[in-house]
């Protein structure tokens, strides 16, 4: 599974670099909601994977790849 995610590199004079990442969310499908869970990540489908790696695009171009995601069936049972 690729999962939608977002990176930076932040520099400050006197101060150690700071590796920031972060998975992008979205409201969840049915079968995760039903556990409770309020976000669930955006999964690109391998044919979009080159196009979100590739910088420059406009913004319209990269939340077109969010809506074109993969669509899994998240299967759960309880633990307890």
């Amino acid at each position: 599974m690729f999962v939608a995610c977002l990176w930076d590199h932040w520099q400050k004079a006197g101060a150690s670099d700071l590796y920031s990442f972060a998975a992008i969310t979205d409201d969840p499908p049915p079968e995760v909601a039903a556990t409770g869970h309020n976000r669930c990540i955006i999964p690109l489908k391998p044919q979009n994977l080159s196009a979100w790696l590739t910088p420059g695009a406009d913004l319209a171009a990269y939340y077109a790849l969010l809506d074109d995601r993969e669509r899994p069936y998240y299967a759960h049972e309880l633990a307890a």
